[in-house]
């Protein structure tokens, strides 16, 4: 009985998450200056080449991932490189941000920075455990 009640929250995060990445893909088209991998209002550095590029691709990254998940096809490797892609955006884009605010002498700057860099780690997290409670043949 372990097995099913396992299997069937899995397909709910699976579900989840999909219809997730999904909605932000397609925000990531309509905003695509929004800083990248959660829609959130803050825009992109300037000092990131190509926003618009990244934008858009980090939309269709996550529309193809999200539509896999949701279809259950190649679930486990859309996830995983999903989540890998959003884990290179935390360290590449959200790391830098997250210096600037905590040299900034302003309280609420350094908790914004704190908040955008561990919010999206968090995102990136749960697709990588959805990946791994993925039955390797899907």
């Amino acid at each position: 009985m372990g097995g099913r009640v396992g299997s069937k929250l899995v397909t709910f995060g699976r579900v989840v998450i999909a219809i997730t990445a999904m909605f932000y893909g397609v925000e990531h088209f309509l905003h695509p200056l929004s800083r990248p991998g959660l829609p959130l209002e803050a825009l992109m550095p300037a000092w990131i080449p190509a926003r618009p590029l990244i934008g858009y691709l980090i939309g269709t990254i996550l529309l193809v991932a999200g539509a896999c998940m949701l279809l259950n096809k190649k679930t486990r490797l859309a996830a995983t490189y999903l989540g890998g892609w959003i884990v290179l955006l935390v360290v590449v884009v959200y790391g830098p941000i997250l210096i600037a605010a905590l040299l900034d002498p302003s309280t609420d700057a350094k908790i914004e920075g704190i908040n955008y860099f561990f919010d999206t780690l968090l995102f990136a997290g749960t697709i990588l455990a959805v990946a791994s409670a993925t039955p390797r043949a899907d």
